[in-house]
């Protein structure tokens, strides 16, 4: 799995780096800001991923393999209604989407809707995947969808398709891992049925009893939907505000971003599993330690920004642009305070406290809102987004060690 998650990072940041180098900045602007829209509307399928792998998990343990079937048509139909709808109305609104955000092709956008419907249903099969365990198909999966997109995002822009070759790598991309992974799954149902134990009774597969699974997924959603808002929503406002040049060369400083917030997957992918103990002293030893990594990690990717913006910037793109330089320090501070804030989000959703998830999503609607006032300068969009970024983190950090710090207080009394 750390070989896959590393690989699928890896040719997504390829990717993007190929696009920078090989397509105008107004081109990338576009491509970059359809990606994070993107990303923000995917959020549900995210959800529904981590609640298939947990109830899969526990239908495969009891030999439940009606109920894990079940449960599979029952979030494939959820998903794929939703992904319809939203691709319905990214292809009735194409036009107006384009013009929200200068953007002159409507082929783009309805190749983006293309796309978003498959991202939003693959989750599904990738959940199920893991929650039977077959981790090397799942591996397989993430190399080849993020390997096709970079292959064939390289191909179609030497092409001379350009922009639009690079929207279609994608959705070919999850067109065909789609396919591969219902393939995959059905056939290791099947052969997990064969071996089943047929004594064991299973329960209704009605979805009625999926109840619990929507209320464990209703948290972690508005979680992820929320970071992913105050991670994107610039980029997305930046492009409605700005001209397509300026929005271009935020894009590029963004991929600064980009890189920052893979650092603490890893630390979070292990974290994560540990935290669930239970024991409140083991848990804050677990999470200390993770901030800990990740701020070393963090501290050298944003001294090298702050020292060296311009290397970066042609490291990059290929070229250097003063305009991007000016942003790549900011950009980096920014989003170290968010990757810090993204630890401590999965530190709250392995506890039953729920009370943070309200100044997360107070936060959210605030950055929107002073975006919204004050975008005169890109470093104005980018200081808003910082305030946040590093209130969240505050916030965060004294919701974690308050519980215990009240704790420390009862016994000395």
């Amino acid at each position: 799995m750390f070989i896959g998650i590393g690989l699928f990072s890896l040719f997504t940041i390829l990717y993007h780096l190929f696009m920078i180098r090989y397509l105008p900045p107004i081109e990338y602007g576009h491509l970059n800001t359809l990606i994070a829209l993107f990303m923000v509307i995917s959020v549900p399928a995210g959800t529904a991923q981590t609640t298939v792998t947990k109830f899969f998990s526990s239908f495969k343990v009891q030999s439940q393999y009606h109920q894990a079937i079940a449960l599979l048509r029952h979030f494939l139909l959820l998903m794929s209604i939703i992904a319809l709808s939203f691709f319905l109305l990214i292809l009735f609104a194409s036009s107006h989407i384009s013009s929200f955000f200068q953007i002159s092709s409507r082929g783009l956008v309805i190749l983006f809707g293309l796309s978003l419907f498959f991202s939003m249903v693959i989750p599904v099969l990738w959940g199920g995947l893991q929650g039977l365990q077959k981790f090397g198909f799942l591996t397989l999966n993430l190399i080849i969808n993020s390997g096709l997109k970079l292959g064939l995002g390289v191909l179609f822009v030497f092409l001379g398709f350009g922009l639009l070759g690079a929207m279609t790598a994608i959705a070919v991309s999850y067109i065909i891992t789609t396919i591969l992974s219902l393939i995959i799954i059905g056939i290791s149902l099947f052969k997990e049925k064969a071996v089943a134990n047929h004594g064991v009774i299973p329960k209704s597969s009605s979805p009625s009893n999926f109840s619990e699974a929507y209320h464990y997924s209703f948290s972690a959603g508005l979680v992820l939907l929320c970071f992913m808002v105050l991670t994107n929503i610039d980029l997305i406002l930046v492009k409605h505000f700005f001209t397509p040049i300026e929005a271009g060369y935020y894009s590029i400083a963004q991929m600064v971003s980009k890189i920052i917030l893979i650092l603490p997957i890893p630390i979070i992918t292990v974290m994560f599993p540990k935290l669930l103990d239970g024991r409140e002293k083991r848990t804050l030893s677990i999470l200390g330690k993770g901030l800990g990594v990740d701020a070393l990690i963090c501290s050298g990717a944003v001294l090298s920004c702050l020292l060296f913006p311009s290397p970066i910037v042609r490291i990059l793109s290929g070229k250097v642009y003063s305009e991007c330089s000016i942003l790549v320090g900011i950009f980096s501070v920014n989003m170290t305070l968010f990757s810090l804030t993204l630890i401590l989000l999965y530190y709250h959703l392995s506890t039953p406290r729920r009370g943070f998830i309200y100044s997360l999503f107070l936060f959210t609607l605030i950055e929107i809102g002073l975006i919204l006032l004050f975008h005169d300068t890109l470093t104005q969009v980018l200081i808003m987004v910082g305030i946040i970024a590093f209130c969240l983190m505050v916030i965060n950090l004294y919701l974690a060690y308050r519980p215990y710090q009240d704790e420390r207080k009862e016994g000395f009394t």
